[in-house]
């Protein structure tokens, strides 16, 4: 008896996934997120998870979605009407080749999932990084298990997503704050609107959920661990706005063709 008691307790800390602390993280983030800093092997793998299956159903749910405004003509450009049949087969056939698998499916689960990770990683490294300068000695595997599991707000803002689409039958076009800023979106307008666009109650109660769990993992006050996280975060806010950037400054260098691919 006493080798099979020994034998579950070995089974449960070799065990990487904790679904049961989804629901606590949610509703008890203090105290959960107390004793997930506080474990000293790898339990960041059930968030993850979690968050990239959502994902995963979020975008095979808005693919039909956008398949079928694309086939109404609900995404034209202003003033197509003006443009010469020429430019007007070009954009409709760009359109066309958008309603395929690959781009409604295929490549939105990609860069999502590898978003994800990266942020995963980016947060989790600058974190301990930032830590480590403030004075903590903590192991960067406690780095690495909060930042997974403040990355679950995350997913319950896909869940919503995709509950909005199911009812609504439309897809988030201005995520964030970044419906605040309308018009031409040039330079640092651009750039702002891309920052904006990681802004939103989701990611404030992600923020929360470090600040919970940053003093107990680097074993720091307040007042050294709170602005270590913050610098992190604005670290990689910049870095997670370059692609949003990009993508407008790319889409500017083409504005004397007046259609989009």
């Amino acid at each position: 008896m006493e080798t099979t008691v020994t034998e579950i307790k070995e089974k449960s800390k070799k065990n990487p996934f904790h679904f049961e602390w989804i629901l606590p993280v949610i509703f008890r983030p203090r105290k959960t997120i107390e004793k997930i800093t506080s474990q000293e092997k790898s339990v960041w793998l059930t968030p993850l998870l979690v968050v990239s299956a959502l994902i995963i159903i979020a975008t095979l749910v808005a693919g039909p979605i956008k398949r079928n405004i694309i086939q109404m003509g609900l995404n034209t450009p202003e003033n197509f009407q003006y443009y010469s049949q020429e430019q007007q087969a070009q954009f409709m056939s760009a359109q066309a080749n958008r309603t395929s698998p690959l781009f409604l499916y295929v490549f939105p689960i990609f860069t999502s999932l590898a978003g994800l990770w990266v942020t995963w990683f980016l947060l989790s490294s600058l974190l301990h990084l930032s830590l480590t300068l403030a004075g903590s000695r903590a192991q960067n595997v406690r780095s690495y298990n909060l930042a997974g599991w403040s990355l679950l707000p995350i997913g319950v803002r896909h869940l919503v997503q995709i509950v909005a689409m199911l009812a609504t039958k439309t897809v988030v076009s201005n995520p964030g704050l970044s419906g605040f800023m309308t018009g031409d979106l040039k330079g640092f307008t651009a750039f702002a609107a891309a920052l904006l666009g990681l802004i939103d109650l989701y990611f404030v109660w992600q923020i929360i959920l470090l600040l919970l769990g940053v003093c107990p993992l680097s074993s720091l006050k307040r007042s050294k661990a709170w602005p270590a996280t913050a610098v992190s975060l604005l670290i990689l806010m910049l870095l997670m706005s370059l692609p949003g950037f990009l993508s407008h400054a790319l889409s500017g260098l083409t504005t004397s063709t007046p259609f989009f691919f």
